[in-house]
């Protein structure tokens, strides 16, 4: 078992878990575990993967701040929010676009392993991240999406500790979702009785 793939899993599940409690030590943990994904993806030639890690840490920094000033409200704990429906295909139909450009960028001028998976993967993953980080509920949705592709993608290529990370994240992405929509309805109703949020 490679050490750093171990370090990875671990503080990857930690910080999942403690996203989905709505804990701020969330975003330090997972920057832990980003770092440790950046060796692993070096090393299986993922590449795309491996330039993620990076722009995951200042996304994590930023979603740390964000949930610490109580988002675009600037008090108490920032309110999980809902894209309306235009945005959501605007998110989408970029994420796809970008996703077929980075995979032909990767199919022509790398070695990459499996240069289309890795982008869309990528691509779709940077984009929950960002949603994560402005505590949009449609995060979990995307996250489920990439966790499938991922234990596919980890399992082809032999990283069984990591195929089976995405597994767990993908029954964690579901707990996600659920979680965060009853929270979301609980900071609602606290929100019509004219109530603080905690």
């Amino acid at each position: 078992m490679d050490p750093v793939e171990f370090v990875a899993v671990v503080m990857t599940l930690v910080g999942i878990v403690l996203t989905i409690k709505e804990r701020i030590s969330c975003w330090p943990v997972a920057i832990v575990g980003i770092l440790a994904y950046l060796v692993v993806f070096v090393r299986a030639r993922l590449y795309a993967d491996a330039a993620l890690q990076p722009i995951y840490v200042v996304q994590n920094l930023y979603g740390w701040w964000y949930w610490a000033h109580g988002g675009e409200r600037g008090q108490g704990q920032a309110p999980i929010v809902v894209l309306p429906l235009r945005s959501r295909l605007a998110w989408l139909a970029g994420t796809a676009v970008t996703s077929l450009v980075v995979g032909a960028a990767l199919a022509r001028w790398t070695n990459a392993a499996a240069p289309y998976a890795d982008a869309a993967l990528s691509t779709t993953s940077l984009v929950a991240n960002w949603l994560l980080a402005r505590k949009v509920l449609e995060n979990w949705w995307l996250w489920i999406a990439v966790n499938v592709g991922y234990v596919i993608l980890f399992w082809k290529k032999h990283l069984l500790l990591s195929a089976g990370l995405y597994a767990v994240l993908l029954a964690l992405a579901a707990a996600g979702l659920i979680e965060w929509q009853r929270s979301r309805a609980r900071q609602r109703e606290a929100y019509s009785l004219g109530l603080s949020i905690p």
